[in-house]
């Protein structure tokens, strides 16, 4: 268990490549720099779920700050507060719903919009069980990625975890299981990819550096694995669906 628990914590902490599922169902490696800039049709707009969260709070404030967006929607349990002066505040719609209701209650909102951006996510400890934990990591990504093909949106970006599996083998997935993480990741991986988006783009960042927010454990590891700051993966993300919307398929060497 502690050498499990030592690999997990020192994979790199680059992006791990996004995995954009095509209208054919091959993945294709996409890496987005932070320093990326798309040049994409204006009008845009998107639904962020877990816009609360370190990478979706993001991944909210450089949608609204962008000229390319015009209209920016999030779906959760609470709104999201934002910082005082935020760019782009006006065009923010915020719509609080029961998660276990999510296409009952905010079905309507997916229509019409240009992608949805899920960050939803928690940790076993905030969770208290793992069928909690289960409950946010896998069956509301998946509830998530339905509602929004329902609604015919075409891009949908999951945030995921690097080394995520869905095909770990079953067991006891108790709360502390060393395998509960990637696995219930990679099951919430394949129910996006199951719902065959004209693009997935799925992010596989390993440690990441949540600035004031990061816990303890993570400040410690960040300096020795090169922990990637949430804002980056929240840009890199913005970055693909803006290139998809603009016809780009093949992402440029070095990116």
């Amino acid at each position: 268990m502690t050498v499990l628990l030592l690999l997990l914590l020192c994979v790199p902490a680059c992006l791990a490549a996004s995995e954009g599922v095509a209208g054919d169902n091959e993945p294709k490696r996409c890496d987005w720099g932070a320093d990326t800039v798309v040049i994409a049709p204006p009008g845009m707009s998107a639904l962020v779920l877990g816009g609360t969260g370190a990478v979706g709070h993001h991944i909210v404030q450089q949608l609204l700050a962008s000229d390319q967006w015009s209209r920016v929607i999030t779906v959760g349990r609470r709104e999201v507060a934002l910082p005082e002066g935020q760019p782009g505040a006006s065009k923010l719609q915020q719509v609080v719903v029961d998660m276990d209701a999510l296409q009952a209650q905010a079905g309507g909102s997916f229509s019409g919009v240009d992608a949805v951006f899920c960050a939803l996510g928690t940790t076993r400890s905030d969770a208290g069980s793992a069928e909690v934990f289960k409950k946010v990591d896998h069956e509301y990504v998946a509830a998530a990625a339905a509602a929004a093909q329902a609604a015919g949106v075409p891009y949908f970006g999951l945030v995921s975890a690097a080394g995520a599996n869905a095909g770990l083998p079953s067991a006891d997935w108790r709360l502390l299981h060393p395998l509960l993480y990637t696995r219930t990741k990679g099951l919430a991986e394949e129910a996006v990819k199951g719902q065959g988006f004209a693009r997935a783009g799925i992010f596989r960042p390993g440690m990441l550096d949540r600035g004031d927010k990061a816990r303890a454990i993570e400040k410690w590891f960040a300096p020795l694995t090169g922990a990637i700051p949430v804002a980056d993966v929240a840009k890199a993300m913005v970055a693909d669906a803006a290139a998809f919307k603009a016809g780009s398929r093949d992402r440029p060497e070095g990116v």
